[in-house]
């Protein structure tokens, strides 16, 4: 993995060209991660390599809603107690 600044970008544009050849980039803004470049080798990967990143988006947001609900203790409620509340929501919304 090789770390690039917005500046080495700015100021570098082939560094990342040249590091993507070798490895996977992170993009920095003042030394904070934002971004993640992977190379893509051929121009019919591009969609695949898209729908990938869409999945890894997904399954960290579904790792961030299981954590919350553990740290909350919702991860506990049972089927029962979520169709009951559920079936209230929806009652409310339709009277």
């Amino acid at each position: 993995m090789k770390i690039i600044s917005d500046r080495e970008f700015r100021n570098e544009p082939n560094k990342v060209r040249r590091a993507l050849n070798a490895d996977n980039v992170v993009m920095t803004s003042r030394g904070k991660p934002y971004a993640v470049l992977l190379p893509v080798h051929d121009e019919d990967e591009v969609e695949y390599v898209l729908e990938l990143a869409d999945r890894i988006k997904a399954q960290m947001a579904l790792s961030s809603v299981r954590g919350k609900a553990a740290a909350s203790g919702l991860n506990r409620i049972s089927d029962r107690d979520i169709d009951e509340e559920i079936r209230d929501v929806r009652q409310k919304r339709q009277g």
